[in-house]
């Protein structure tokens, strides 16, 4: 198993996972059409791995990409210890449905934070399902009591 950071070449493979992802359950009546889906989600994820702000992880077996975690590195304004500090939000964290429960999840999201650390980010942030929070649990993330939220829009 290979746990790497994703370039540009790995972009078609993770849009084709984020609408696996996206409609692995129910796919919503009005959702748009997957022809449609796939070449938005390339340019947008193009876009965001120039932009530098994005880290795309994968892991990857056989040269096939069976685990995927996104991160944006959210840059704070400087304060009277530290001039640049950071955080990152962790999105579209997804293994494919055959590789769960093997560990594969738990090594790619402990690469993330690894990687997080060396960067000098502050903490790292996530919004899971409530499947999720077991998972997250394990990998050492825990409710956080200071954050407020105002939704502005519903999914």
């Amino acid at each position: 198993m290979i746990y790497r950071l994703a370039g540009e070449a790995d972009l078609p493979a993770l849009a084709q996972m984020r609408w696996a992802f996206r409609s692995e359950h129910e796919l919503p009546a009005d959702a748009m059409p997957e022809a449609e889906f796939l070449p938005g989600c390339l340019d947008i994820l193009r876009q965001s791995l120039a932009s530098g702000r994005w880290a795309f992880w994968i892991a990857e077996d056989g040269g096939q990409i069976i685990a995927q975690a996104f991160v944006q590195v959210v840059p704070k304004l400087p304060d009277l210890y530290h001039l640049e500090r950071g955080f990152g939000y962790v999105t579209n964290v997804y293994t494919r449905p055959e590789h769960r429960d093997q560990g594969i999840g738990a090594k790619l999201m402990g690469r993330l934070q690894a990687w997080a650390l060396e960067r000098g980010l502050e903490f790292l942030i996530l919004w899971p399902s409530s499947r999720a929070v077991p998972f997250y649990a394990r990998t050492g993330f825990h409710p956080a009591q200071r954050i407020l939220e105002y939704r502005l829009l519903e999914d």
